[in-house]
């Protein structure tokens, strides 16, 4: 009997050399999920209001959980481990905008003292980077974004919104790449100057990261993809 080809493009082997299959129903349900909100955007000739946009970003993070947690029992990841959270996460207007919201629900106090210094501090570390991230430029380049991810990465900081507990504290409004972040090789990988570690990557994640890259643009004009802590501090 043949193999379905889609079986196999969707068949992963992690570090513990478990071999596992990610479902095809599943699968194709996110893929037509995505599929609808792609339609959405066409029917308004790519423009959607501001909360239509935010409201999609939502949908698509929901849809891409799913697909993560259904495999999530095979990475590698583990609460406080971290290691992702000291990348320079790339995010568009739509996330930003998610972002803030979120800054501005947090009640004043020492936490929310904290994420301000932290995104302050890292701004300015990221305009320090030989103009990599010179907010004149978009960052929507891949060069671009590899560049200012390579340096930054290098600092050693950790995202302003990791708690003591190396646990993050926006975890339900997290960006769309923290959401993919899924590791099959050992953790060792994820570590300074080790790996690179293999990521769990499929077309559904591929696909959500198209729409949140148009939504920017459908739902705010704006095609920029840059770093989360220029969002929260420039204009």
């Amino acid at each position: 009997m043949t193999e379905d080809p889609l079986v196999r493009d969707l068949t992963y082997s992690n570090v513990r050399g478990e071999t596992f299959t990610l479902s095809q129903s599943l699968y194709r349900e996110s893929l037509e999920a995505l599929g609808r909100i792609g339609e959405r955007i066409g029917e308004g000739k790519n423009r959607v209001s501001p909360g239509e946009a935010l409201s999609m970003l939502r949908e698509i993070y929901r849809i891409v959980d799913r697909v993560g947690e259904s495999v999530s029992g095979h990475m590698s990841c583990s609460a406080g481990c971290a290691a992702c959270c000291r990348m320079m996460v790339g995010v568009t207007r739509g996330e930003g905008e998610i972002l803030r919201e979120r800054v501005d629900r947090e009640p004043e106090g020492e936490r929310k003292d904290r994420w301000r210094t932290g995104l302050l501090a890292r701004t300015e570390t990221l305009l320090s980077m030989e103009g990599s991230a010179d907010p004149s430029r978009p960052l929507s380049t891949l060069s671009d974004m590899l560049a200012t991810c390579e340096a930054y990465e290098g600092k050693g900081l950790f995202c302003p919104f990791l708690g003591a507990d190396r646990l993050c504290e926006i975890y339900e409004d997290r960006p769309l790449m923290c959401r993919i972040c899924w590791t099959l090789t050992d953790p060792r990988d994820c570590d300074p100057g080790e790996g690179p570690p293999v990521k769990f990557r499929n077309g559904v994640f591929f696909r959500a990261f198209d729409l949140v890259i148009l939504l920017g643009k459908a739902g705010y004009s704006d095609p920029r993809h840059r770093p989360i802590p220029l969002w929260l501090t420039l204009a």
